[in-house]
């Protein structure tokens, strides 16, 4: 994988944003609970598919990156601004603890917004 120019540090972001989404991929395939409690969302079924799913589009993008074009990375930042719209829908009717966690989860998903919007303007 390469960037313009063999820009190395593009490069590195982008290897290090696809580790990303399969750590976190992984994690909401293997322990949908656990994500949902960390974000303070729920636990339904319906919550836990949907959390399954967005770990499964997670690692697509991992592997996306790894062999596919470096502008690719767009990807990622489609895939933020739906976990950041799903976050922001799940606030409405927090209270308390599960609203600091739902808050604090949108918060850091804006900050990777940012790196992923970065990464892919350099690409």
């Amino acid at each position: 994988m390469t960037s313009r120019a063999g820009d190395t540090t593009t490069t590195t972001l982008i290897s290090v944003l696809s580790a990303a989404s399969f750590g976190l991929g992984l994690s909401e395939v293997l322990a949908p609970r656990r994500v949902a409690a960390l974000a303070g969302v729920d636990d339904s079924r319906r919550a836990l598919r949907v959390i399954k799913a967005f770990g499964v589009r997670e690692c697509g993008s991992g592997a996306a990156l790894i062999v596919g074009p470096p502008t690719l990375v767009w990807t990622r930042v489609a895939g933020d601004a739906l976990d950041l719209g799903l976050l922001i829908a799940a606030l409405k009717g927090r209270t308390g603890r599960r609203r600091r966690r739902c808050a604090t989860a949108a918060v850091a998903i804006a900050g990777i917004t940012a790196l992923d919007v970065y990464t892919a303007r350099r690409t």
